[in-house]
């Protein structure tokens, strides 16, 4: 039951990240702390941001790139770092191509799919973060966004 004492206190944090396609291959960033896995750009929300424009701004500060936000994927609950997340993923396109890395990551990586799905030259570690079958679902709703659009541009 909500009390005057708790509405205002938040349950969660939530965060927004991007399955960030150019030329068919998928953005990658290695971050600098721990764990140092290999993820898409992304982050979380300051109080009352709009997600889609927090996506916008995380990429934008994480990489310098500016992007489309297309739709959301998927979704995830639970324990991050001892903190309850919910996490929005969302198809995006790269609209501009010079990346600058932050120094949140240690190095950024383009990839294809059939690159992740054979491990090299970036390996994902599902168990800690994002798995193959997260970038599998974004490359699916990719071929039907480009089928009902009819653009190749991305």
């Amino acid at each position: 039951m909500m009390t005057k004492e708790n509405k205002n206190q938040h349950t969660h944090r939530i965060a927004v990240n991007a399955y960030l396609l150019r030329a068919g291959k998928f953005l990658l960033l290695k971050r600098a702390t721990d764990p140092k896995i290999w993820v898409p750009p992304g982050g979380r929300l300051t109080v009352d941001e709009n997600p889609e424009m927090g996506l916008i701004r995380e990429v934008k500060e994480e990489t310098g790139l500016d992007i489309a936000v297309i739709e959301p994927v998927n979704t995830w609950f639970g324990q991050w770092k001892g903190n309850w997340l919910l996490s929005i993923d969302y198809l995006a396109y790269a609209k501009t191509a010079q990346l600058t890395l932050s120094e949140e990551h240690l190095q950024a990586y383009w990839v294809t799919l059939q690159e992740l799905e054979k491990g090299s030259p970036v390996k994902l570690q599902d168990e800690l973060g994002f798995g193959l079958c997260d970038f599998q679902q974004a490359w699916k709703r990719h071929l039907i966004h480009i089928s009902d659009h009819s653009t190749t541009n991305f």
